[in-house]
């Protein structure tokens, strides 16, 4: 059994039965592939794994710090799989309760010579841009979880991000943080936000099923809306979300696309034996 590291333990290498799903889903292979043609995910050099203290006030989210040090605070296991394989929680199906409950801190550092390649360190607080980073949190999550998966699509709703017409509100990022936030407070506020991110948020926190980005906007961007009282935001937040894609010169189409679910079909909790 993997423990639960209390100090920087170096990985493992082997390949496990789940990497013929991680690479199926990483370059959306739909047949089997043969266990033998599977080449291994790059993975970290150290990495902890360390259940949260219920009773201790803790932050919650990703940070990737310039190298590719990775920290993530108090995230489930099936939160950790959503970052690990770019896939909202709703997404996520199957497994047993102690996956969306349980809580767990995780520090990893990729190898000296990944570092050196300057890997990118955008995120949000449950996204990392970096694919390889990805990887090698799958990785993780198969060593000391003994994650297996698979993944399962069917055509269903989907919407299209997509220009409306207008003149686009959105500002250019000049020199921006790494980091993409997209918050009500009194007035929506995007900071470095990229229409990917956008999509993502779409999806993962209002609409609940596929949001495809066809804006063809590239790079990150920042906006600011009119302050909005507390309760009409309250009222209907669906609603103001909406009314923020549409002052950004933005709109969302519903349409029908691949509808993809990762299901979990093995986890263990980590053992400190």
């Amino acid at each position: 059994m993997i423990s639960i590291a209390t100090d920087s333990l170096p990985l493992r290498h082997r390949v496990l039965p789940s990497l013929i799903f991680a690479l199926a889903l990483l370059f959306a292979a739909k047949s089997a592939v043969a266990q033998g043609s599977v080449d291994q995910l790059p993975e970290f050099e150290v990495a902890t794994v360390r259940p949260v203290d219920p009773n201790v006030g803790h932050s919650v989210g990703v940070n990737v710090l310039p190298g590719g040090r990775v920290n993530i605070d108090s995230l489930s296991l099936k939160a950790l799989i959503g970052v690990a394989f770019n896939v909202s929680y709703w997404q996520i199906s199957g497994g047993e309760e102690w996956m969306g409950k349980i809580n767990y801190n995780v520090v990893a550092e990729p190898p000296e010579s990944f570092r050196a390649t300057m890997p990118s360190t955008r995120h949000s607080l449950f996204a990392i841009e970096d694919e390889h980073l990805r990887q090698m949190l799958q990785a993780l999550l198969m060593d000391r979880f003994q994650l297996m998966v698979h993944s399962e699509t069917k055509t269903g709703k989907v919407y299209l991000l997509e220009k409306s017409g207008k003149t686009l509100a959105l500002k250019p990022t000049k020199a921006g943080p790494e980091f993409s936030s997209i918050g009500w407070a009194e007035e929506w506020v995007l900071s470095s936000t990229s229409m990917p991110d956008l999509a993502k948020y779409a999806s993962s926190g209002y609409l609940h099923c596929p949001v495809l980005d066809r804006t063809e906007l590239t790079g990150a961007y920042d906006y600011r809306s009119q302050p909005e009282e507390l309760q009409e935001y309250q009222r209907d937040p669906l609603s103001s979300f909406k009314n923020l894609i549409n002052e950004m010169g933005l709109k969302l189409t519903p349409s029908k696309g691949p509808v993809e679910t990762v299901v979990i079909d093995h986890a263990e909790k980590p053992s400190p034996n």
